[in-house]
């Protein structure tokens, strides 16, 4: 540093305090300057050697930042344990109430549940029957498909406040389709091992047929709201189900009072009173059927908690990825469902947890919260990028610096993954998308992880801003720096109906929805090779 400047800086700084501290009043001028003066004489060792000290109080601050990143990796570490115990435990528990309550399972009786597999035709069947019958099926996965309860049969008593009287509910067989007749020597093993060769099933890529047993009874009809075409269609079809097919109905409380406005005739469609009742639907409905687009299928698959019934969605909306039947052809296409067999799609479903900074056990957390689409992690209104740390099964994936991350099933690949450049994946395809939001990189590409890893995404506490999670686009919570998102793949999935098999609707409905890979043909003008 120049003396010159330092004279200046010195004497500027001096006259400034000696204003603010009133100096001027009792000390003359000619006394101020000469102060100033000595102190600019003086040997300047202490500005020499500041350099030097800011560079050790910096690196002590890079110490310091690395230590306490690494403990808040310890703590969320083991907040994702905590959780993980906690989940287990659930779990348990709640096999063991489900023991209490009905008895004997397929581990003491093994031989009710029925597997086999068929001789020319290649089908191997996964027998799901009434706790009362002869068979039963606790789960069955290890094939790939968890039921988990799926359509289980109750009795009129356990479902107390339904206005009339419930028959018991269908049973249905779920059986493997293969349009092959070639060896499947190793069907039932996901992994054989053989004299030094390793083979794998092919689970992911069988067609899965639904067949009943006993004729469904019991089917809930959920409306697009807002829509009178919709209005019109519901009237008609509650009344050729009931008229035609002796059908016990249930729809929406708000669907309910419209069927009454227009007509007394409806009084015997029946609803539920409360939340408590919404939540053991599938204890009673042997089929679910939606009129309107691929919303009112999310809206359909958010009343189940647990079991999914069945569900037949009929196109009434602007988009159809999920809704393969065509509302003109209702009465064809129920009748040929009612009758069976059907070809369904297993989709999967996201289970999502909330826990907060400061929980003192891992019991404190919000959820579970479960997604047919995509959770969706933002920045919101703030205008920092969001930071997420990321990690699947206690391993650190990434950290995401962007406008969000979006943790999606394949079922929703075709949804807020695919505008965030995504891929679009088979619904049937077991796994989890991780595609990010406008990345500030150009070499964050999107991931497709396994189905069976739990993934972590933590705000850290140095985060500038809060980040928003949103599950289906809907029920929006605020995470704030040090909170976690978890999430994981749900034991039930959501079966519904195909109008031919699960393939040919996904390449349908990404033809007619997206116009994917439309261009005109190349014309054959022009040089030709010899």
């Amino acid at each position: 540093m120049k003396r010159s400047n330092v004279n200046s800086t010195v004497q500027g700084n001096a006259h400034n305090l000696a204003q603010e501290n009133g100096v001027n009043d009792f000390l003359p001028l000619g006394n101020l300057e000469k102060a100033i003066k000595e102190i600019v004489d003086q040997p300047l060792p202490l500005v020499d050697g500041i350099e030097d000290q800011l560079v050790e109080f910096s690196e002590a601050m890079r110490t310091v930042g690395k230590v306490l990143r690494e403990a808040a990796e310890a703590k969320a570490a083991a907040q994702a344990e905590a959780t993980e115990w906690k989940h287990k435990y659930e779990l348990e528990r709640e096999k063991n109430l489900q023991l209490e309550t009905k008895g004997p399972t397929f581990a003491e009786n093994p031989g009710n549940f029925e597997q086999k597999v068929g001789g020319s035709d290649s089908i191997e069947h996964l027998a799901i029957e009434p706790e009362t019958g002869e068979k039963s099926q606790r789960c069955c996965g290890e094939n790939g498909i968890c039921s988990h309860e799926v359509l289980r049969d109750r009795g009129p008593d356990s479902y107390p406040n339904i206005h009339s009287k419930i028959t018991r509910k269908a049973s249905f067989k779920l059986k493997w389709c293969s349009k092959s007749k070639k060896d499947d020597q190793h069907k039932h093993d996901i992994v054989s091992f053989e004299k030094g060769n390793i083979t794998t099933a092919e689970r992911s890529s069988k067609q899965i047929s639904l067949k009943w047993e006993t004729p469904p009874q019991t089917v809930l009809i959920l409306t697009k709201p807002n829509s009178t075409s919709v209005k019109i269609l519901c009237a008609e079809m509650v009344s050729w189900l009931k008229e035609k097919r002796s059908m016990n109905i249930f729809v929406e409380p708000r669907v309910r009072n419209e069927l009454l406005e227009e007509s007394s005739y409806f009084n015997f469609a029946q609803s539920w009173i409360d939340d408590k009742e919404m939540w053991r639907l599938h204890e009673v409905v042997d089929l679910v059927v939606t009129l309107g687009g691929d919303g009112t299928v999310l809206w359909a698959a958010s009343k189940f908690k647990g079991p999914v019934p069945p569900i037949v969605p009929f196109s009434l909306g602007s988009l159809g990825f999920m809704t393969p039947f065509y509302s003109e052809r209702y009465k064809e296409c129920l009748k040929s469902i009612l009758e069976g067999p059907i070809s369904i799609t297993l989709r999967h479903r996201l289970q999502c947890h909330v826990i907060r900074e400061g929980s003192e056990n891992e019991n404190e957390n919000e959820g579970p919260i479960l997604v047919l689409n995509e959770v969706t992690i933002d920045r919101g209104i703030s205008s920092f990028l969001t930071n997420l740390e990321c990690y699947s099964d206690n391993s650190f994936v990434t950290t995401v610096q962007g406008d969000g991350l979006i943790l999606s099933t394949t079922s929703g690949s075709t949804a807020y993954s695919l505008a965030a450049g995504g891929s679009m994946v088979h619904p049937q395809v077991p796994g989890i998308l991780f595609t990010p939001i406008c990345p500030h990189s150009l070499s964050f590409r999107p991931l497709i992880l396994p189905e069976h890893v739990t993934l972590r995404i933590q705000v850290p506490l140095n985060s500038r801003g809060h980040a928003w999670a949103s599950f289906d686009g809907k029920d929006r919570k605020q995470l704030a720096p040090g909170d976690a998102l978890v999430c994981s793949m749900a034991a039930w999935p959501v079966p519904t109906a195909c109008r031919g098999d699960s393939t040919s609707d996904f390449l349908h409905s990404i033809h007619d929805g997206l116009h994917w890979n439309l261009r005109r043909t190349q014309s054959f003008d022009g040089p030709r090779e010899s």
